[in-house]
C-alpha cells in the first residue's frame, strides 16, 4: 500500500509541519512576552526608565535612581 515515494513525502511533511509549528510557536511566545512587558510598563506596573536611545529599561523594585516608571 505504501510505496517508497509515498513513505518519503510523507516523511517530508510531518518534519516540515513540525518544523514550522516549531517556530511559530517561538515567534508567538517571543511576541506575547513582548506585549506583556509593555502593556505593564504603560499601565505603570513596572518601574522603568528610558535612555537617550528610546530603549527602556527596567528596574528593581527598591531602584530610587529614577522616579519616571
Amino acid at each position: 500500500m505504501f510505496t517508497e515515494n509515498v513513505m518519503w513525502l510523507l516523511t517530508a511533511y510531518v518534519l516540515g509541519s513540525g518544523f514550522s509549528a516549531y517556530i511559530f510557536h517561538r515567534s508567538g511566545t517571543r511576541s506575547g512576552i513582548e506585549n506583556t512587558i509593555d502593556s505593564l510598563v504603560d499601565q505603570g506596573f513596572l518601574r522603568h526608565k528610558t535612555d537617550t536611545d528610546g530603549e527602556v529599561e527596567i528596574l528593581k523594585w527598591n531602584d530610587n535612581s529614577n522616579k519616571e516608571g
